[in-house]
């Protein structure tokens, strides 16, 4: 057991002036509140953290899965088992070519070349194995710039599949598809369509095809399989569900369910906590079936219900919305959804939303690489972690302790807000306030440094550092990122001295070394009091 700071500890305890403990970690990501209603545990800025057992911490980094980049940027990757015992990784490039590798390398020629120019978009569908004996297939939709193709088991190329729809051809090839029924489900302008039970490539045959409202809308979008029901959605915001039901398949048909549910890309749909979430045409993250429940979209928007809304569209381009993708990681609760900040002519970052506490959904933004593209990696004892393809050419394993970003460091940081201490004490909102220290709590898991800017009355006044190491440097040792988290349970405590009076305190967190780290569960701010003081008002000029 490691030994606490007893001489920290004994001088925060016996500080004999107002000693105020915030416990972050709990709220998150909240700026579309009023600032005195803001808690002080909630966040003001947040940018590459993430919330676990309690603190506040900086989010993982990235394992480069392929050491020399693909020639063009990545805008589809699938772990593909074909067998038990083969395993590769698929890639497909925006310049229209599909590489295969293995154990890390892929291969120098690609398997396919000339396919057109390609976006994110592009989806990857398992199939095939239709009966016993038959190998497993892997689809590929181009986003509806060629017929779909298919991968036969562990062959060394991809071939358009053999019995396309006739009604297929240039301008109306298949967008996106998925597998339903038996089927493999393929969607083109406003018309669904559906292969043999008994052969997925054939399409001519045996096949279904079925209107989708036509005249209605724009073109089909996306479509799910949600709790074994089929859903499917059109430019325009709307939403249908197929009724198939019937033991017969020539009468299935579809329904419309909804006209306010408009999908931002065929990849911008995910299935959360056995709910459906949705990436929406005008920005925002839907929840299906908070939706349905209370009878509006509004009802189930994720960015008002976490209250970032505002924040996110000061920080964000809608451009990138025709190409985002939404990723689910079981394992650790959170919801991954893909965003264009700025002038970016690609997507840069994710939106992290947090589903790990029962009573919020806390969010942060994830600005470290150029996320294309976003799939599954099956990583040790089988678990699912993700993956993303970046412009660059890399496919990078996400949620890799070591804080790089590939080979890059990036910056993790955090800010609470400008607090008066009035939720604490209704008496100290007004009063002026003398500020002397301020203790940081943490988990210790890393050799460098945090640094803390602190404002008062919305001034910044000094820059202070807090080292993340252990207390005792013999007890130190070697720390192994992925294998070595150090005093996982142990809280260390580090004191600064705070400099200057005013009614309100903020303080911004960050560091962005080389595999530098941090876990903050709480911090504690040590004031005097004055007289009352009324808030300074700034204005513009000299």
């Amino acid at each position: 057991m490691l030994r606490p700071r007893m001489d920290v500890m004994e001088r925060v305890m016996g500080y004999t002036g107002n000693a105020i403990k915030i416990q972050l970690g709990e709220f998150g990501l909240l700026t579309d509140a009023a600032s005195d209603s803001i808690p002080a545990g909630a966040l003001i800025n947040s940018k590459n953290i993430c919330y676990f057992n309690g603190t506040v911490q900086k989010a993982p980094g990235s394992l480069l899965w392929n050491a020399s980049a693909l020639p063009a940027g990545i805008v589809a990757v699938h772990d593909w088992l074909p067998t038990t015992v083969i395993r590769r990784m698929i890639a497909v490039t925006s310049d229209g070519e599909i590489y295969k590798g293995q154990d890390r390398i892929f291969n120098a020629s690609p398997m396919n070349t000339s396919l057109g120019a390609l976006t994110p978009n592009c989806q990857f569908v398992e199939g095939g194995a239709e009966i016993a004996g038959r190998d497993k297939k892997l689809f590929l939709f181009t986003g509806g710039v060629t017929n779909p193709y298919v991968l036969d088991g562990d062959s060394n190329s991809f071939t358009e599949i053999t019995s396309p729809n006739v009604d297929w051809s240039a301008n109306n090839y298949p967008r996106f598809g998925l597998v339903h029924r038996n089927r493999l489900w393929a969607f083109a302008g406003q018309l669904s369509y559906a292969s043999n039970t008994g052969d997925h490539e054939n399409f001519t045959s045996g096949s279904l095809t079925d209107p989708v409202y036509p005249g209605e809308g724009g073109n089909l979008e996306g479509a799910f399989v949600y709790k074994g029901r089929l859903f499917a959605y059109k430019d325009g915001g709307f939403a249908y569900l197929l009724v198939d039901t019937d033991t017969s398949d020539v009468n299935w048909y579809w329904i419309k369910i909804s006209s306010n549910f408009g999908l931002s890309a065929p990849n911008a749909i995910a299935e959360v906590l056995d709910n459906l979430f949705a990436g929406n045409d005008t920005g925002t993250i839907t929840d299906y079936g908070a939706t349905e429940k209370l009878g509006s979209v509004e009802a189930g928007d994720l960015l008002q219900i976490t209250q970032i809304e505002n924040h996110l569209r000061g920080n964000s381009s809608k451009v990138g919305l025709s190409e985002q993708h939404l990723y689910y990681y079981a394992e650790k609760k959170i919801l991954f959804a893909t965003y264009r900040s700025g002038y970016f002519t690609y997507n840069d970052m994710l939106l992290a939303f947090d589903f790990g506490k029962l009573s919020r959904v806390r969010t942060s933004f994830w600005v470290k690489g150029s996320p294309q593209c976003l799939a599954s990696y099956r990583g040790n004892h089988n678990i699912k972690v993700p993956m993303y393809g970046d412009k660059d050419g890399f496919v990078h394993i996400m949620d890799y302790e070591d804080r790089l970003e590939g080979a890059t460091a990036y910056e993790g940081s955090f800010q609470i807000p400008h607090i008066d201490f009035s939720q604490q004490d209704p008496k100290l909102g007004a009063k002026e306030k003398h500020f002397d220290q301020l203790a940081v709590h943490y988990v210790p898991e890393s050799t460098g440094d945090l640094l803390c800017d602190y404002y008062i009355d919305g001034r910044y006044v000094d820059t202070l550092t807090f080292p993340m190491s252990q207390y005792k440097a013999s007890e130190l040792g070697t720390l192994v990122l992925n294998t070595d988290r150090l005093g996982q349970n142990n809280s260390e405590t580090v004191l600064r001295p705070l400099a200057g009076s005013g009614r309100t305190f903020s303080a911004r967190f960050y560091n962005a070394g080389s595999n530098e780290s941090f876990q903050i569960n709480a911090i504690t701010v040590m004031f005097r009091t004055g007289g009352e003081k009324a808030q300074q008002v700034t204005t513009g000029g000299k």
